[in-house]
């Protein structure tokens, strides 16, 4: 898919960042938009990158109006127009039809230079802008302070009906906001798990996770709170902050991007992928978007990262009527399989085998009879992909150590 990139057992992709942009600057955002663009943000110097399922573009500060020495593009939207916002540390920026706009507060209603957020709600454009929520209607831009709150602001969410949720970075708690007043949901007066969130990501107007530092996480379901350490398959622990959330269409179906990798809860199992089971070369994930066509995008310290997981959470028949089922799944120290075969002679040099995410084999064992053990205690915590084949057939399914 992507010249000069690596591939990893057909389901990562990993393309280094001086293969992007010349200076090999840090990704920190993603953003597709609809015509299959997929847009970039850098952590500093005031470039935006765009692939555009060919080539990588480069923008630099010199027609972004950014500052050479901003600290950050925060935050990429398209909005219903098709035009691009970038939330960054120069000021809210604008892309149309090739023209960008760096809107300042010298030269725009804006009240601070540091944006961290964008969304789209109520046909207005929202901003989180260090302790103040700010709305561009496309002519005024109107400022709501956050009252009582120490540090800045992180995350911004809608919940319809011009009500708000707002991340707080640094301890300060989580506020919602209906357009007049604010409301504090704080460990004194709720079951969130911390003060500290610094993200949210919005399933629904009633629905929304939130993450921090320490691994723990939050999901906010009607009114109701429930802190990660009660959520199955949650694995997360202490030093595994969360930087972006990355909802899949449902609140059992979401990415996290942490400070120990990537990781995946889906149906109430949990998946970390980090550099011992992955291609990524840093366990920091600064960012992940989901693809159009489903596919992963992740950013670390030092490469892009793509995941395909169709390839992964799929199984994989190649000319069989065999059928491997195994009998629990996730798996813990044993797997129980059963081999199918519907009236298809197995070769006589049939043989199981595991591989692990980046297509290492990790365990080859001679099939003995259609319902056999296989151990795989020793293995760590993880996806994997068994495939039986014997010359003349051939399927593979996966299952989850746990």
């Amino acid at each position: 898919m992507l010249l000069s990139s690596t591939t990893y057992a057909q389901t990562w992709t990993t393309i280094p960042y001086d293969e992007i942009s010349a200076d090999g600057l840090r990704i920190i955002s993603l953003h597709e938009d609809t015509d299959g663009n997929v847009w970039g943000g850098n952590d500093y110097a005031g470039r935006i990158v765009r692939w555009n399922g060919t080539d990588w573009e480069t923008f630099n500060s010199d027609v972004t109006g950014l500052d050479y020495d901003s600290p950050s593009v925060n935050e990429i939207l398209q909005d219903s127009g098709g035009k691009m916002w970038f939330a960054t540390g120069d000021g809210i920026v604008t892309w149309e039809n090739g023209s960008w706009i760096n809107y300042q507060p010298s030269n725009s209603g804006i009240p601070e230079s540091f944006s961290t957020d964008v969304i789209e709600a109520d046909n207005k454009m929202w901003f989180t802008m260090k302790q103040s929520l700010v709305s561009f209607d496309g002519t005024t831009w109107t400022e709501a302070v956050i009252p009582d709150v120490d540090w800045n602001a992180g995350g911004l969410a809608s919940m319809g009906n011009g009500s708000f949720f707002i991340s707080m970075l640094n301890g300060d708690p989580v506020r919602r906001f209906d357009g007049t007043n604010w409301e504090v949901f704080s460990t004194d007066n709720s079951n969130i798990s911390s003060n500290f969130q610094y993200v949210v990501g919005r399933v629904d107007d009633q629905t929304f996770w939130f993450g921090g530092p320490n691994g723990k996480a939050n999901l906010y379901e009607n009114g109701t709170w429930t802190p990660s350490a009660d959520i199955p398959g949650w694995t997360l622990g202490p030093g595994e902050y969360i930087l972006e959330i990355a909802i899949n269409g449902s609140k059992d179906d979401v990415w996290f991007a942490n400070g120990d990798g990537l990781f995946h809860l889906k149906d109430g199992v949990g998946t970390e992928y980090n550099p011992s089971n992955s291609p990524m070369t840093s366990e920091i994930v600064q960012t992940v978007m989901i693809a159009s066509d489903g596919k992963i995008w992740c950013t670390t310290e030092n490469e892009l990262l793509i995941l395909d997981p169709a390839i992964v959470n799929s199984t994989t028949e190649v000319t069989s009527s065999i059928t491997l089922n195994i009998l629990t799944n996730p798996v813990q120290e044993t797997i129980n399989l059963k081999i199918e075969n519907e009236g298809t002679t197995l070769g006589q040099n049939g043989l199981i085998s595991i591989y692990n995410t980046i297509g290492q084999p990790v365990i080859t064992q001679k099939v003995t009879d259609l319902q056999m053990n296989i151990e795989v205690g020793n293995l760590v915590n993880g996806l994997y992909i068994l495939e039986y084949a014997d010359g003349e057939n051939k399927r593979a399914t996966q299952f989850l150590k746990q």
